[in-house]
């Protein structure tokens, strides 16, 4: 990736919540990025996708379980960034005042003009999510997202109550079902499943088997 494209990735929302982020968690993955950032799933892989060319971040590998963490490249991007929204926040009283007085002066015409720009750039991130996938890949995705975060959801109740593996087996197995299910609407799907899709299943099976593997402390 050049350095305009690099440029023009982090003049953006999104990819520095997800740098910044990830430096703050150490390792993560792509779907607690994407809940972070308030961002898709497909979205937020395209992200990941464009920092691991500029090598900012790398994937590593526990098991079968696909994590993200920062290159030391990436740290020092994170300093930057840190760096750069401390300034603009000790900054931003002065020029609150500079703008308010450009808005009474003008009438309020760079109000209005900021507010059109701002509501032409979400739609423009908006209809690019939409284009990513077609309608099968979308629906099949919104399916994914939603048994992982039932799957995630269930096993952050066990553990908080301290229950033992046995219940967290009992509580957590039907869900392989519906991995299997949806495996299955993959492969008898009229028009191929995107990638990111397929990823996206692979990775919640991943994290259920790990779920259902891990030890669990005794019930008291």
């Amino acid at each position: 990736m050049s350095d305009e494209e690099a440029e023009k990735l982090f003049l953006q929302e999104k990819p520095t919540l997800a740098l910044l982020f990830i430096g703050s968690m150490g390792k993560t993955y792509a779907s607690v990025i994407s809940k972070e950032i308030d961002s898709t799933f497909a979205h937020t892989t395209r992200i990941l996708s464009k920092m691991e060319q500029t090598g900012l971040i790398r994937f590593t590998f526990e098991g079968r379980i696909k994590f993200v963490e920062l290159t030391e490249y990436g740290k020092e991007v994170e300093t930057a960034l840190k760096e750069f929204r401390n300034i603009i926040a000790a900054e931003s009283p002065s020029r609150e005042k500079l703008r308010a007085a450009e808005e009474k002066r003008e009438g309020g015409d760079s109000e209005e003009k900021e507010n059109k720009e701002t509501e032409e750039w979400q739609e423009e991130t908006e209809n690019e999510e939409v284009k990513e996938l077609d309608l099968i890949s979308a629906e099949i995705l919104e399916k994914v997202q939603s048994l992982r975060n039932k799957i995630e959801s269930i096993y952050r109740e066990v553990s908080d109550k301290g229950q033992d593996r046995e219940t967290v087996s009992r509580k957590l197995g039907p869900y392989s079902r519906d991995i299997k299910k949806l495996h299955n609407q993959i492969e008898k799907a009229e028009t191929p499943v995107d990638e990111i899709v397929i990823s996206a299943l692979e990775e919640t099976e991943d994290l259920l088997e790990t779920y259902l593997k891990s030890s669990k402390p005794e019930s008291s």
